[in-house]
């Protein structure tokens, strides 16, 4: 292990300190140790609307996941994946878990879930039909029989980003984090939840505003012909805004947030057959008899959300990548999808 590896790992132990700690108070101190000094850093969060543009938006980021809007965030430090390039330029990727503790609920919290429900069905923004599947699937989530007290959830996720060696010191220039996807991913345009749309919205016209970060021309260029050549079965048709592509310029190095699209066409019968295979492999599965059941009800209801928007999928798409530029044009050296992650249900992953 070389030294400019090492003190990378230090940087990744000092985040994961500051994210064990959870000192609200420490925030900035840590932004001035680890992450660069430049006012132009990117950070991408795992839902829509955590594109942080700006160190200040980065440390308000981080702030409030220490202020109780996350999980018990952990970083598999000892198996990353660390590339360094040119003694200035490096990145990484990290498995990660995020530890959820939920509690029993009181009857102040039934009184908000029953508001929230009788606001669903109120909603003019999706058919009867989408409104009680999409009800169906989160009920089946939310009310089931548990056992007493605190029960833990470890969640999976990720963490990718690129560092610069700034006056002789590794600083974090970019980051992604992300969660893995359940049956199918949190956001679904067709279902316009009014949610989606707004937080979309948001982002849209943040990044639209913000004068710091556009993506040149022969950026652009190259991910609009990556688009095709990553159209697959996983993704589908993928498609990048041109006006929703940032990137973080370190020279010969650039690391690129691609917001977009990818569309796929999945038949009712496919979905309830996809359904219908996984609960079957469930009950030949080491979980307990009771959990089988309750993780087939789930799957159910997945199921019958999806068929109830229709037979197109459109999905919001994030790419994060590491891209070298010289003159003769541009290769990737580093690529990472996820979709935003929104709903924080007990027994949902």
């Amino acid at each position: 292990m070389n030294t400019a590896t090492r003190e990378i790992i230090n940087v990744l132990m000092k985040l994961q300190k500051g994210y064990e700690e959870k000192n609200t108070e420490n925030t900035s101190a840590l932004m001035s140790e680890i992450f660069s000094d430049r006012q132009d850093l990117l950070v991408l969060g795992t839902g829509s609307s955590e594109v942080c543009l700006g160190r200040s938006e980065v440390e308000k980021l981080i702030h409030d996941d220490w202020d109780g809007g996350w999980g018990d965030f952990k970083i598999n430090i000892d198996g990353a994946t660390i590339d360094e390039a040119d003694g200035d330029v490096a990145w990484f990727y990290a498995d990660c878990t995020v530890r959820y503790s939920f509690e029993d609920s009181d009857d102040k919290e039934y009184n908000r879930l029953g508001d929230w429900v009788k606001q669903i069905t109120k909603s003019q923004n999706a058919s009867p039909k989408q409104r009680l599947s999409f009800l169906n699937w989160a009920l089946s989530l939310l009310y089931h029989q548990r056992k007493s007290g605190k029960r833990e959830y470890l969640w999976p996720s990720e963490l990718s980003g690129m560092l610069i060696n700034e006056n002789n010191k590794w600083k974090i220039a970019s980051l992604h984090f992300a969660v893995a996807k359940p049956n199918y991913p949190d956001e679904r345009l067709e279902e316009t939840v009014d949610d989606y749309q707004e937080g979309h919205i948001h982002t849209r016209n943040k990044i639209l505003a913000h004068n710091s970060n556009k993506a040149n021309s022969g950026l652009l260029d190259f991910l609009k012909r990556l688009e095709g050549e990553i159209d697959d079965a996983e993704f589908g048709s993928l498609y990048f805004d041109p006006e929703q592509i940032l990137m973080f310029d370190a020279g010969r190095f650039a690391w690129v947030i691609a917001l977009g699209t990818t569309k796929q066409s999945v038949p009712e019968d496919e979905i309830f057959d996809k359904s219908l295979q996984e609960i079957g492999e469930l009950f030949i599965s080491d979980l307990s008899s009771e959990a089988k059941l309750f993780q087939a009800k789930r799957n159910i209801a997945y199921a019958l959300r999806e068929a109830a928007s229709g037979a197109e999928f459109t999905w919001p798409v994030r790419l994060t990548a590491v891209i070298e530029q010289d003159e003769k044009g541009c290769i990737l050296r580093h690529k990472h999808f996820s979709y935003p992650f929104y709903w924080i249900f007990e027994g949902k992953l």
